[in-house]
């Protein structure tokens, strides 16, 4: 990749994994102390609760992987391993959050490939480091390639000309 940048949510990966195992930790510890009491009407808690627990604990490894731009490109990692990647010519719209008060902010960017609105592309929050130089980056490269940019207005799905600026939120 030329010219690549990393973009990290700092705390945020290592707390959500640190969570996660907690979790995980437990659901564990559970999962063994009724396996030892298990009675034949129980196999419905295993069934339903390994799935939920697996799915709540690699969804909250996978919402904070960092974000990497390059000239071709905008992708993510977990932990240094590229984990997807999409070209800039594959995203067709950019759906931005809800414009937020006087400032017209938003919280979340979604560069979204064709038809595919919930993961199709990449999703971008503004707890990421950075977070300036990040929207600058992806905004150069939708004006020079004229993608649509989409936001909510209370209930109103408007087109705008460049990507609003980022939230400043709590977790800056």
């Amino acid at each position: 990749m030329t010219n690549a940048a990393t973009f990290r949510y700092g705390k945020l990966a290592w707390l959500a994994l640190a969570l996660s195992l907690a979790m995980l930790a437990m659901a564990a510890y559970a999962f063994v102390r009724a396996a030892e009491a298990f009675n034949p009407g129980d196999l419905v808690y295993f069934v339903v609760g390994i799935p939920c627990v697996v799915a709540f604990v690699t969804a909250a490894m996978l919402s904070y992987r960092d974000i990497v731009t390059s000239s071709e490109g905008i992708g993510r990692s977990l932990f240094g391993i590229r984990t997807s990647f999409v070209a800039w010519g594959q995203i067709t719209s950019v759906r931005c959050g809800v414009l937020s008060g006087g400032d017209r902010s938003v919280g979340n960017y979604h560069l979204r490939v064709d038809s595919r609105a919930l993961f199709g592309g990449v999703r971008v929050m503004t707890m990421v480091d950075d977070v300036d130089a990040l929207i600058a980056r992806i905004d150069a490269e939708v004006v020079r390639r004229s993608i649509p940019v989409t936001a909510w207005d209370v209930n109103t799905l408007i087109t705008l000309d460049r990507l609003p600026p980022p939230k400043k939120g709590a977790w800056r």
